[in-house]
């Protein structure tokens, strides 16, 4: 039977009735116009529903209901996501959890989260409270029992392009300025606002949006006083003739923010109960709306995340021609289940080796050739890390009332990467070749500037540690440097929990987010759940 809607038309939702469908939506009208007309034809089946939205340009996300059925959809990287029961489904985790009283943890949603910042699949933190992967689709119609869900989009290669590096170049440019006109024309003259860095996927955005004539434009640079980001971006936006701004990231408002009902009520929105939340630049925005620079129409556009969709996240383990399943799992928890070291105990990455390898269609004594198993690699950071944690950050935008835009994520894009070679995506090949190439502004060839972890005073400790590894060796020395990762880069994500609490746990944890993924645990009443 169709299922019961518990949605909320806030932070970007809007809400829809007529012609006897009822829908909630986000992001591109186009889907949502899709779906009701799928809906009133009758009872769509998931393929018909799928073919409504395939060639959707835009990011989406749609909750719909018609006498006879109801359904839900988002897009490829699930830039919005939707939570379900077999009896209802919401645009907010924590509504469906009260209304159908969604209280027992799942273990293994719970185990994830603590050692990744994330819960994998379609499970949450609780029992019963599901959530869509990317390109998934669910239907609940009468004279069914369950709920049908489907997945119509995903990120393994089908056919891989084979056309010579100078076309695929120019094919890559071609569809990149596809998607930077479609963000322009959603813009409509409004004020872009890019988070701009010293990395090149902001850079590009950036000098792309000059390139293609759009002149409303702000950039702005966050993080400790002096750091090497500040420094480059500088450098892009005089050359790009594009206003520009730096604040700082200060551990004070952080920590008075940490504490305060606005971050409760913030990570009461953007968890759903599935990931940690993403800070991101949200106090910087927020500065800036304090002092009125930031105006109420403004469209944030950042690079997320052109670095893995370019291939520059496969791991060179997996370059070999051949290897074992088991290195394809290393890869994996390496890079996503390595927040806690000692959560890294033999039973639980046995319980997670059987799951992933259950999710990647593997058995445990499987062989696999290279571009297999780099494939498997990319498709398990987009369906997890990258569409729940990564682009949940666009959560911040919302929050504060914003709209947001993800040209580097747009359908068209990602479709480009998914097929490239893997000689040409590893350590992006193919990628910085075609911006060495076009080289706006003299801003790719020659400019690579480097970015330090240690920025203004801090770079202080870089004088020790030199001493520390000559004389008693680099073991000793990368000790050290972890005991002052607390005053490095990412300062401001430590300051909630102090310095003491910081050197308690330097030789387990990874980075913030492991604090950070401790006390949203906590928060939620699953603390000493993985122990």
């Amino acid at each position: 039977m169709p299922a019961e809607i518990l949605a909320e038309d806030r932070f970007g939702w809007r809400q829809r009735s007529g012609d006897m469908v009822h829908t909630f939506a986000t992001g591109d009208p186009d889907a949502e116009v899709a779906v009701r007309t799928a809906l009133a034809g009758g009872t769509p089946t998931p393929a018909q529903l799928a073919h409504a939205v395939r060639d959707i340009a835009g990011h989406f996300a749609v909750i719909a209901r018609s006498p006879t059925t109801c359904c839900a959809i988002v897009d490829h990287c699930r830039s919005s996501p939707i939570f379900f029961t077999d009896e209802a489904v919401s645009n907010d985790a924590h509504l469906l959890r009260r209304e159908k009283q969604l209280d027992t943890p799942d273990p293994l949603g719970v185990s994830d989260a603590a050692m990744a910042g994330f819960v994998t699949g379609g499970r949450t933190l609780f029992t019963g409270l599901r959530q869509l992967p990317a390109g998934s689709l669910a239907i609940w119609a009468d004279g069914t029992e369950a709920t049908v869900v489907t997945r119509y989009r995903d990120y393994m290669p089908t056919t891989l392009d084979r056309r010579p590096e100078a076309e695929m170049v120019d094919a890559f440019l071609s569809v990149l300025d596809d998607a930077i006109a479609r963000t322009i024309s959603t813009a409509d003259g409004r004020p872009i606002w890019v988070p701009l860095s010293g990395g090149r996927d902001s850079r590009l955005l950036l000098a792309k949006f000059v390139e293609q004539g759009y002149d409303n434009l702000f950039a702005f640079t966050y993080g400790p006083n002096g750091n090497d980001e500040m420094h480059a971006a500088k450098i892009i936006a005089e050359r790009l003739g594009v206003r520009w701004a730096f604040m700082a990231s200060r551990p004070g408002d952080m920590r008075r923010f940490f504490t305060s009902p606005d971050r409760l009520e913030y990570w009461d929105y953007c968890d759903g109960l599935s990931t940690v939340p993403n800070f991101q630049d949200l106090l910087t925005l927020r500065k800036f709306r304090t002092k009125g620079e930031l105006p109420d129409d403004a469209i944030v556009v950042n690079g997320q995340t052109g670095d893995f969709v370019s291939g520059g996240h496969i791991p060179a383990a997996l370059m070999q021609s051949d290897m074992h399943s088991d290195t394809l799992f290393d890869a994996i928890v390496g890079k996503h289940f390595s927040l806690w070291n000692s959560l890294k105990t033999s039973s639980r990455l046995d319980e997670l080796r059987e799951r992933v390898f259950a999710q990647l269609g593997l058995s445990a004594s499987g062989k696999l050739n290279r571009d297999h198993a780099v494939a498997l690699y990319e498709q398990f950071e987009f369906d997890e890390r990258q569409s729940k944690y990564v682009i949940n950050g666009q959560r911040n935008y919302e929050f504060l009332g914003l709209d947001w835009s993800l040209p580097l994520w747009d359908s068209a894009l990602v479709e480009f990467w998914r097929n490239v070679p893997v000689e040409l995506k590893f350590r992006q090949k193919l990628f910085r070749t075609a911006l060495a190439r076009w080289d706006y502004c003299d801003l790719f060839r020659d400019f690579e500037p480097e970015v330090d972890q240690w920025s203004g005073l801090a770079k202080a400790v870089l004088i020790p540690s030199r001493l520390i590894r000559l004389s008693l060796g680099p073991a000793r020395r990368d000790m050290f440097l972890r005991h002052m990762l607390y005053f490095g880069m990412y300062r401001d994500q430590y300051a909630p929990f102090g310095y003491v609490e910081f050197l308690k746990n330097a030789r387990d944890l990874r980075n913030p987010v492991s604090l950070l993924s401790r006390a949203w645990l906590a928060e939620r009443g699953l603390a000493g759940q993985t122990s």
